[in-house]
């Protein structure tokens, strides 16, 4: 899943639109949770963000323009997949796009939000840091893919938790959730529930006034 975040000098904005492929369905989002229309505030509120947005209000001014909350969920064994643990069922992903056309998709889309802007500073914000350097870059180098370099920096939120607020979540997202008091929202290891957490504890992490820095070293 990759779910937008825009930060706009202290506005933080989200939107979804699904896709999927295999183990991995993708969330393309975009929008603003604030001077937003109310087409799109209904569309946020459907996908359970509308008790949030009624508190909604200024951010301190953060480094990126944008957050790309990405989640990724592989618990396949080629060519069946098992959904046990993240509710994905065999008849989801038949007949989806390959990786190649999703993260060609995921390129034109980016160009689209102009995100491949230079002067447009985005991130992607993941939950750990397997996503994005060993699953993604692992299966695009088995199918001899390349990887943008956009997906090669990252912030991984369990350490910005962590530096915020003085403790490591040794469980992931339902120790973050815990240790700010807020209901996780719909089941653990579902992408696209996993990118609401994300995104919501972001939320109430830039609330509090701490400022997001790249946590992953470069490659």
């Amino acid at each position: 899943m990759i779910a937008l975040l825009h930060t706009g000098a202290a506005k933080f904005p989200q939107n979804l639109l699904s896709r999927a492929r295999q183990a991995v369905s993708l969330l393309l989002p975009a929008g603003v949770l604030k001077g937003f229309s109310s087409i799109v505030s209904r569309k946020l509120a459907s996908h359970g963000f509308g008790a949030s947005m009624a508190a909604m209000s200024s951010f301190p001014p953060q480094r990126y323009h944008y957050f790309l909350v990405l989640d990724f969920e592989a618990t396949c064994d080629k060519p069946q997949i098992h959904p046990q643990l993240t509710g994905i069922i065999q008849g989801m992903v038949d007949g989806q796009p390959s990786l190649q056309q999703v993260l060609e998709r995921v390129d034109e889309w980016m160009a689209k939000e102009g995100l491949l802007d230079p002067s447009v500073k985005s991130i992607f914000v993941t939950c750990g840091d397997w996503d994005l350097k060993v699953m993604l870059p692992g299966q695009c180098q088995y199918l001899g893919l390349p990887v943008a370099d956009y997906f090669k920096q990252w912030i991984n939120l369990k350490k910005a938790y962590s530096f915020a607020m003085g403790s490591w979540p040794k469980n992931g997202l339902l120790d973050m959730n815990k240790g700010l008091n807020l209901q996780h929202i719909g089941r653990p290891h579902s992408g696209i529930d996993d990118c609401k957490n994300i995104a919501n504890i972001m939320k109430t992490l830039a609330h509090r006034g701490f400022i997001f820095k790249q946590t992953s070293k470069p490659f």
